[in-house]
This record gives C-alpha cells, sequence and structure tokens, in this order.
C-alpha cells in the first residue's frame, strides 16, 4: 500500500487527529472520509471486533511507525488512545491485538525478521473467544419451555418465582435440564427469544409513584386505631393476626363484592363472595368462618385489621361471639387513606383484578370460578416466602394447632 505524503503539520500536537484522518484515508474498510468529520464503522456494543477492524488497526500501526521509526517519544500512546477511541475499543485491547499480530517470517535470504499481521490476530484471537451466553437458549430449551408453560398458564406467576421454585424445591422436575438465572430468562423476554412476552407479564414496566397523603382525622374513630396495635403483630412473627378489606365490581357494590382476608404471616388469603356492599353481609361471613373452625377461630383469628369502610362498622359485633360477651378477635382500623397499613391484602387485592375487572357483576360469577381464583393466589410461589405457596405455609401452621380434616373454607 503506498504511503501517503505527510503533511507538516504533523510535528505540532495537533497533528495525531489529522494523522488517524490520513490513515483512514488509506484503509479499504472506511468508505467516506473529509477533513474534519470520519464516518467509520465503529465496533457494536458488546460485540467482537471483525477483520476490518484489526486490519485497520493494523495497517494504521505499520503507517506510524514507518514514519516515527528513527524518532523518539513521537507520541505513540497518544495514537494508540485516539486509534482506540476510534474503533470503539480499550488500549489494552489494541496492544493485545500487536502482540498477536507479531508474526516471524523469512526473507527471501532466510532471515527472520517480524511483521505484524492482521490475519494472524483475527484467527488466533477468534479460537480463545468463548462461547456467548445465547448458546445456552439451546441448551436450556427443555426447561425454558417449562418456564413459559407455567407463566402462561398462571397468570400469577412472575419468571422469578417460577424459575427459583423449580430449582429450590423441585430439583426432581428439572432433573438432567440445563437451567438459566432469572436475569437471562429476562433478558430473552426483552430480546424477544422467548414465548412469554412483556404484555404477559403486567407488572413488569408497572412503575411506582410517590404518594403526598392526605391528613384527615374522621369525627367518629371507628374502634381501635392500628397505632394501639401491638407491636409485634407488625413483625408478622405470630400466626393469626389478619388484614381485611371488601373489593366491589361496580362502585356501589350492589352487584355483589368480596370480603377479602388476608393472614399476615403466611400470605394466605380468602376471598370470600357477598351479595352486596353491607355490614350486615360481612358479619354473616365472619359468622360462618368461626362455624367452620369452631373453637379453633380464636387461634387463627387472634386479630382483624380492616380500612374505615362502613361495611365494617358492626365491629364490636365481629369481635364478640355471636349469642355471648366472649370475645373471639380484635379488631383494628388503618389510618384513613393509609392503604399502606395492609399492604399485603391490598396486593392480592389487586391480583383479583387480573381476572375479574373493576365494573363486573360479581354476583353473575359463579362458585366454582371464585374457587379458581383463590387457589392461584394461595397456589402462587412469593419471594418473600422462600419461594413456596402461602397455603403450604397456612396448612402447616394450622396442623401446630391440632386443626385437622379439611382446613380451608372455600374448599368446604
Amino acid at each position: 500500500m503506498p504511503l501517503t505524503p505527510i503533511p507538516e503539520f504533523f510535528s505540532c500536537d495537533c497533528g495525531i487527529k489529522k494523522f488517524i484522518e490520513i490513515v483512514l484515508y488509506s484503509c479499504d474498510t472506511y468508505k467516506e472520509i473529509s477533513m474534519n468529520t470520519i464516518n467509520i464503522s465503529q465496533k457494536s456494543k458488546n460485540k467482537h471486533l471483525d477483520l476490518c477492524h484489526y486490519e485497520y488497526i493494523i495497517n494504521a500501526i505499520i503507517r506510524f511507525d514507518s514514519i516515527n521509526q528513527r524518532k523518539r517519544n513521537t507520541g505513540r500512546t497518544a495514537f494508540i488512545s485516539d486509534l482506540a477511541r476510534t474503533v470503539g475499543t480499550s488500549v489494552s485491547n489494541i496492544y493485545d491485538i500487536i502482540k498477536d499480530a507479531s508474526v516471524t517470517v523469512r526473507n527471501s535470504q532466510l532471515e527472520e525478521h517480524t511483521e505484524l499481521s492482521a490475519s494472524a490476530a483475527y484467527f488466533k484471537r477468534r479460537k480463545n473467544h468463548k462461547i456467548p451466553n445465547n448458546s445456552k437458549l439451546d441448551k436450556a430449551a427443555d426447561f425454558i419451555r417449562l418456564v413459559e408453560d407455567e407463566v402462561l398458564s398462571n397468570r400469577l406467576s412472575s419468571i422469578d418465582e417460577t424459575i427459583n421454585h423449580l430449582v429450590r424445591h423441585d430439583q426432581e422436575k428439572i432433573k438432567g435440564m440445563t437451567t438459566i438465572s432469572t436475569k437471562t430468562f429476562y433478558n430473552y423476554v426483552h430480546m424477544g427469544k422467548t414465548a412469554v412476552k412483556p404484555i404477559d407479564l403486567p407488572r413488569m414496566t408497572r412503575r411506582r409513584t410517590k404518594k403526598n397523603w392526605k391528613t384527615y382525622i374522621p369525627k367518629r374513630q371507628k374502634g381501635t386505631s392500628i397505632l394501639e396495635r401491638p407491636d409485634h403483630i407488625d413483625t408478622r412473627e405470630e400466626f393469626g393476626h389478619w388484614e381485611g378489606d371488601l373489593v366491589t365490581g361496580p362502585r356501589d357494590g350492589n352487584k355483589g363484592a368480596y370480603l377479602t382476608l388476608l393472614e399476615r404471616k403466611t400470605r394466605f388469603f380468602y376471598m370470600i363472595p357477598i351479595p352486596a356492599k353491607s355490614s350486615k353481609n360481612v358479619y354473616m361471613q365472619i359468622n360462618r368462618l368461626h362455624k367452620f373452625y369452631g373453637d379453633s377461630f380464636k387461634d387463627i383469628f387472634k386479630s382483624i385489621t380492616f380500612d374505615n369502610g362502613s361495611e365494617f362498622s358492626r365491629w364490636k359485633d365481629i369481635e364478640k361471639k355471636p349469642g355471648t360477651k366472649e370475645t373471639r378477635t380484635k379488631v383494628y382500623f388503618g389510618r384513613p387513606y393509609h392503604s399502606c397499613d395492609r399492604a399485603s391484602n391490598e396486593n392480592c387485592n389487586g391480583l383479583i383484578r387480573y381476572f375479574i375487572k373493576k365494573g363486573t357483576d360479581i354476583n353473575k360469577i359463579d362458585k366454582k370460578t371464585s374457587i379458581e381464583i383463590n387457589d392461584k393466589i394461595n397456589q402462587k410461589k412469593r419471594k418473600m416466602l422462600g419461594y413456596l405457596p402461602a397455603e403450604q405455609l397456612f396448612l402447616a401452621e394450622l396442623s401446630k394447632l391440632n386443626v385437622t380434616g379439611n382446613m380451608i373454607f372455600y374448599k368446604d
């Protein structure tokens, strides 16, 4: 390749940038060059250099060294730094390429000398390239398919919960399979390489916004405030403390509703259908629960924290055993405009909306459908529970209380 004449400005400090332009001009890899701009195809992020990049680097080094072979302190380090930025790689990688490009050859007199070969460096380094991680897409195909089936069949199962439950608690099911991490699976989702799409994961792109809580003191405080609730309940270490709410169809609640109850330690969830939003219907369902669990009710339902809705106005009756003055549970009320006081309960209420949209006439939903939804929520593997379902932990707690037989109310 003929050398391009070197202009006089190369002797000054700004000559390095101009010299790179000259080198680029003599390299066939780059198509368009002007004195002020360089149209160069840089290396793509997280990709290896192509052969044309190697040729460009080696040709530039050869030309620089040929011009400055009898000079000292020629600015080679600064030149290589500019060269690395132009190509889109690191300075250390340029030096490694020069090292791998060095080959020993003989001339016509059989005298050995060292030259730089772009192709020698390219093929030598290509052999050392590690197999990219996306090869796991093929190796872990069976595992990926298993996770896809679970996530798509159960809309409540997240990728993280599904993968970790299989790895930690269902080793027999994935025996002999190559597994991948949660992050890798999510990467494949974003790249469109799995059957699971972002739209199948409603919470993937959901953002949380900071709320400015309203301050409001009701004229008549319902029952006992959550501020008076014992501190040990907040730790979730003791079984038997619940959170309660009402999920309605239409806002007025005249077309049915669900009385929802969540046990704070195990996150076990009840969604009990009632014909209309009223304190009487809520009270009757609590009595049904009492009848189902019998004398164990006071150990299973030690306390319930409700919101400030009018449907819980019969809280005094809820606390007492029907027909007696015997206390069966303790009722607390969360602060107004603080749904975070019953955060776990609100979270599960949101899961119901995956299946039943707002405004739906709940009275038209058959009992079987309600049970299936409730069961799916309780079978959901949760990270906070060590990737175990809430139902499994709830039944374990009931067994400690010697509650036997059918222990789940909605399966009666």
